[in-house]
């Protein structure tokens, strides 16, 4: 089976902002269609999404945002390279670097090579009778992964509500994905309900969490404590933080606006010791700046030794970067994300060496998604054991979550509980 058709065009994500969007067309005449998410709080380091801003194609009703380019580009310059080429997704994805060996994508835009990349994996299996999960695992127990899903949101996803981006809950003790499912959308909802009680406006942050006004994290992290408790979950719910601090970091200096609090580099890996001890955070997302790599290292030696310390912005699913922090005992844990990298192979690649070096892995959706489900598929079938996909509303986050859901009901699956001890 091989490819007769390779189509690219523009499609919205969840903010209603372009992407991209490539539909496979076999020699079987079925029809294989994947389109990527964007960013919103995006790496320095990331690579390259290719947008008109700045081009004659600027000149619409999107604001420069869209992606009429990536677009020509698959389409004139992808898909002839493509025409007639088996399904092999390593290969494919050789001939991609080919057509723009430039580092990131520069030139034909990650998103691009992304969207192109992940319909082949789409067809490829279809073609083999499989399930993506099960193109990647053909054989034995898929493990499912660990949700890790937003009550609060603040930073660039809800308009700066908090000075840090996420607070997140991780079901570590659920003995299943529907359990902890379950358990997520309870906290969820009585947030929602707790707020409105006590007379609090809140928005719908871009990955459906609740973006309620906090004057510092410590009330944030007690509020969400607060719903965990009331529903006999404590101890069996832990938090999870993602800072953000990229954000607020300028001139060697991490100042926060809503508490107005102004620290440097050093008093500010001792005020996230003092969060990660005061609190049951089992994981701690970009607590220093991108480049900021002394306070990584200097946080990780001091931290409990169950935390997780997760890096985003950090390695931005770049191997290059993920060395440098394996090197220099940076962290214990990278955030996958397919488009900061261009790839799924090289993606996967990350991934594994990750693993490999005993680094836990997080398969992360975007703040701008789509209604495709696949992120769900490459967490399951390439043993990520952790998915980060946004807060429970929204119908770009529950395709996801339905899909993890619906490999519990039909396949032969286990359940990761990454997180042993707390």
């Amino acid at each position: 089976m091989n490819i007769k058709k390779l189509l690219g065009y523009q499609v919205l994500d969840s903010r209603g902002r372009p992407t991209v969007a490539v539909t496979i067309t076999l020699s079987d005449g079925s029809l294989h269609t994947a389109r990527v998410p964007s960013g919103a709080s995006t790496g320095a380091h990331e690579a390259h999404e290719l947008r008109d801003a700045g081009t004659t194609k600027a000149e619409s009703y999107y604001a420069g945002r869209s992606v009429y380019t990536a677009v020509e580009n698959i389409n004139s310059k992808i898909a002839p390279k493509l025409l007639g080429h088996s399904l092999n997704l390593a290969a494919i994805d050789g001939l991609l670097v080919e057509v723009d060996p430039t580092p990131g994508h520069q030139v034909i835009g990650a998103n691009a090579t992304l969207a192109t990349s992940l319909a082949v994996a789409k067809a490829a299996a279809h073609a083999s009778g499989k399930s993506l999960a099960r193109y990647f695992q053909p054989e034995g127990a898929l493990l499912l992964p660990m949700p890790m899903v937003n009550i609060l949101s603040g930073g660039a996803h809800a308009n700066r509500s908090l000075d840090i981006q996420d607070v997140l809950v991780v079901p570590h003790t659920a003995s299943n994905f529907a359990e902890a499912l379950s358990w997520i959308v309870a906290i969820r909802e009585r947030a929602a309900s707790d707020g409105k009680a006590h007379g609090v406006t809140h928005l719908v942050a871009d990955e459906g969490g609740l973006g309620l006004s906090f004057p510092t994290t410590d009330d944030a992290c007690e509020f969400v404590l607060a719903q965990i408790e009331e529903l006999g979950l404590s101890g069996k719910v832990s938090l999870a933080l993602d800072i953000a601090s990229t954000q607020f970091f300028a001139d060697n200096k991490y100042s926060l606006t809503t508490s107005g609090q102004v620290y440097s580099p050093d008093q500010f890996v001792e005020e996230m010791l003092d969060l990660v001890t005061t609190y049951p955070i089992s994981s701690i997302e970009d607590p220093f700046a991108e480049d900021d790599w002394a306070s990584w290292s200097a946080f990780a030696a001091s931290a409990p030794a169950h935390l997780q310390i997760l890096g985003d912005d950090l390695f931005t699913t770049n191997l290059h970067r993920l060395e440098r922090g394996i090197a220099e005992k940076s962290a214990n844990a990278i955030l996958i994300k397919a488009n900061q990298n261009g790839l799924l192979t090289s993606t996967h690649r990350v991934l594994d060496h990750a693993h490999a070096n005993n680094f836990a892995t997080v398969v992360s959706a975007r703040s701008g998604e789509t209604e495709d489900s696949w992120l769900a598929d490459i967490a399951t079938g390439w043993r990520a054991q952790q998915i980060k996909v946004g807060s429970t509303h929204g119908s770009e986050r529950t395709a996801k979550w339905n899909r993890l859901l619906e490999l519990e009901a039909t396949e032969e699956t286990e359940f990761a509980r990454p997180f042993k001890a707390l």
